[in-house]
C-alpha cells in the first residue's frame, strides 16, 4: 500500500513535496492489529472471531479503525490543497472528528470487554464450509490459491495507490479491476470441507457424572432401539430399517467436530434411517443432545481405551478433601490425580506423595489412606463407563488424570498389571508395567512432557 502522498507546501508552493503518514493514521492501523490478535486469543480463533458476538463486534471495530487509517492519510494527502488562511480551521475540524471516532471506538472496545463469558462458547458459523486440517488437498490446488491470492492483494494495492494518485487514477483502477477480474479460486470442495452452524459449537454443559449417566438414560429411551444398548448398531429394530444404523463408537468421534456431531443428532442426519428416527430425537432439547454425545464419548473411551479417538475429560465428580481443598474434581486441576475404585473390605491404594489418591466409594464417605472420597454412587457409575466394565466389575480399576482434568491412562482390574493409554504416555505400545515405582513415575513424568492440548476444538 501507499502511506505516503505528494502534495504542495503551501498555496503556490513547489509540488511534489512528500509527506508523511499521519501519527493517527499509523496508531490506527497498529490499534487494528493489536485489536484482531487479542480479539483472536479471547474468542479463541478464527471461527470465534468470524461466528461470535465479541468477535463481530472486534471485526467491526477493526473495519472503523482501518478507515479511519486510510481517511487520515487521504486527508494529510490533500493537505497542500487547501488554502493557507484555512488551514488551521481545517485542522481543528478534522482532529475535533477524529477524536470523536476515537471515543466511539473506546466504547466499542469496553463493549468487547463487557461481554459476559458465555458469549464466546455460542458460535454460530455462517459459511456452507470450513477448513479441515486432515483434509488431503494437491499441491496444484495451492499453488492456484497461493497465485490467488497474490494477485488479490496485488489489486487491493493497486485500488489504494489509485486513492492516493494524482495521476494514472483511472489506468491503476482499470489495471486492479482486471486482475480481480481475471483471479482464478479453487472451487471450495477442494480445498474445505462441509460445515453446519453448529460446528464449532462446544457443549455448555460439564462433563460430569450427572450429565453423562442422565445422557446414558436418554440414550437407552431414544435410541437403543435402533443403534443397540452397547452401541454397536444391533437394536431390536435394527433390522426393520431401510438402512442399517451405524456403530455409535470410537470412530464416531475421529476427525469430527463437536458441533458437527451435535448437528447430525439434533437434526436426524442424511441416512433414510437416521431421518427416520429423527421423529424420536426430536424429543430432546438442546441440552440433552450435548447429554447423549457426552455419554457416547464416554462409552467408547471405556470400550476402546480411547483408540482412535480424540482424549476426553476425567468425568467430574463430587469430592469430599481432607484438608477441604476442594468440593469437585475440578478444583484439584493443577495437580496430577489418581481416581481409585475402592471396594469394601478391600487393601487401600499406598498414599504416593507426586500425586493426590481421590478414591470411589460407591456410598462410604471415609476412605484410608485417600486424599480425597467420591461417595456418590454416580461417580462410581461413570467411571465404570470410563472402564468399560459393568458397576460390580469396576472395584480395583485405577485413572490418572492430567495436571489439566484430562483422562491419559487406566489400570483394569482383573487384567495384567498394566498401566494402558490411547495416547502413548505409557510408552511403547502404551503400555507400562504399574507395580513398581519407576513405572508410575515415567506415566507422570510423560503426562508432562506430552500435554493435551485443543486444535480446531479437537483433543490431541
Amino acid at each position: 500500500m501507499v502511506w505516503s502522498a505528494v502534495a504542495g507546501k503551501a498555496a503556490g508552493a513547489g509540488r511534489g513535496a512528500v509527506l508523511r503518514l499521519p501519527w493517527l493514521a499509523g496508531g490506527a492501523f497498529v490499534a487494528c492489529a493489536v485489536l484482531l490478535a487479542l480479539a483472536w486469543q479471547a474468542v479463541p480463533g478464527l471461527p470465534g472471531l468470524l461466528g461470535s458476538r465479541v468477535g463481530h463486534l472486534a471485526l467491526g471495530l477493526a473495519a472503523l479503525l482501518l478507515l479511519t487509517g486510510l481517511a487520515a492519510a487521504w486527508l494529510h494527502s490533500r493537505a497542500g490543497e487547501v488554502a493557507a488562511a484555512a488551514r488551521p480551521a481545517w485542522r481543528r475540524g478534522v482532529a475535533a472528528a477524529m477524536g470523536a471516532l476515537g471515543l466511539l471506538v473506546s466504547l466499542l472496545a469496553l463493549s468487547i470487554w463487557r461481554q459476559p463469558v458465555d458469549a464466546l462458547a455460542l458460535v454460530s458459523w455462517p459459511f456452507a464450509w470450513r477448513y479441515d486440517p486432515d483434509l488431503p488437498v494437491s499441491p496444484h490446488t495451492w499453488n492456484r490459491l497461493w497465485l490467488a491470492l497474490a494477485q488479490s492483494a496485488v489489486a487491493g494495492a493497486l485500488l489504494v495507490a489509485a486513492l492516493f494518485a494524482r495521476r494514472w487514477r483511472l489506468a491503476l483502477l482499470a489495471v486492479a479491476a482486471a486482475l480481480a477480474l481475471a483471479t482464478s479460486w479453487p472451487p471450495p470442495r477442494l480445498l474445505l470441507t462441509e460445515a453446519r452452524d453448529t460446528s464449532y459449537q462446544r457443549s455448555p454443559l460439564a462433563f460430569s457424572d450427572a450429565n453423562v449417566l442422565q445422557g446414558g438414560r436418554l440414550y437407552a429411551r431414544h435410541c437403543a432401539s435402533c443403534h443397540g444398548a452397547a452401541a454397536d448398531g444391533r437394536g431390536p429394530l435394527a433390522a426393520s430399517l431401510p438402512v442399517w444404523p451405524s456403530v455409535l463408537g470410537a470412530a464416531l468421534f475421529d476427525n469430527r467436530l463437536e458441533g458437527e456431531l451435535y448437528w447430525r443428532l439434533a437434526h436426524g442426519g442424511h441416512a433414510p434411517a437416521e431421518r427416520a428416527m429423527h421423529a424420536l430425537d426430536a424429543a430432546l432439547r438442546p441440552d440433552e443432545v450435548w447429554q447423549v454425545l457426552d455419554f457416547l464419548r464416554l462409552h467408547a473411551y471405556g470400550t476402546s481405551g480411547g483408540a482412535g479417538m480424540p482424549a476426553i475429560s476425567a468425568p467430574v465428580v463430587a469430592v469430599s478433601c481432607r484438608d477441604g481443598r476442594a468440593d469437585r474434581l475440578t478444583g484439584l486441576r493443577g495437580l496430577p490425580v489418581r481416581v481409585v475404585a475402592q471396594a469394601a473390605g478391600a487393601p487401600a491404594e499406598p498414599q504416593d506423595p507426586r500425586l493426590l489418591t481421590v478414591a470411589l466409594t460407591r456410598g462410604r464417605t471415609s476412605a484410608a489412606d485417600a486424599d480425597c472420597v467420591a461417595a456418590d454412587p454416580a461417580a462410581w457409575d461413570a467411571y465404570a463407563l470410563a472402564a468399560g466394565v459393568p458397576p460390580d466389575g469396576l472395584a480395583g480399576a485405577q485413572f490418572l488424570v492430567d495436571r489439566r482434568g484430562w483422562l491419559r491412562a487406566r489400570l483394569l482390574p482383573h487384567a495384567a498389571p498394566e498401566w494402558t493409554s490411547a495416547d502413548d504416555v505409557c510408552g511403547p505400545g502404551g503400555r507400562m508395567e504399574a507395580g513398581n515405582a519407576r513405572g508410575l513415575g515415567e506415566i507422570l513424568l510423560a503426562m508432562d512432557r506430552a500435554p493435551i492440548v485443543m486444535t480446531d476444538l479437537r483433543r490431541h
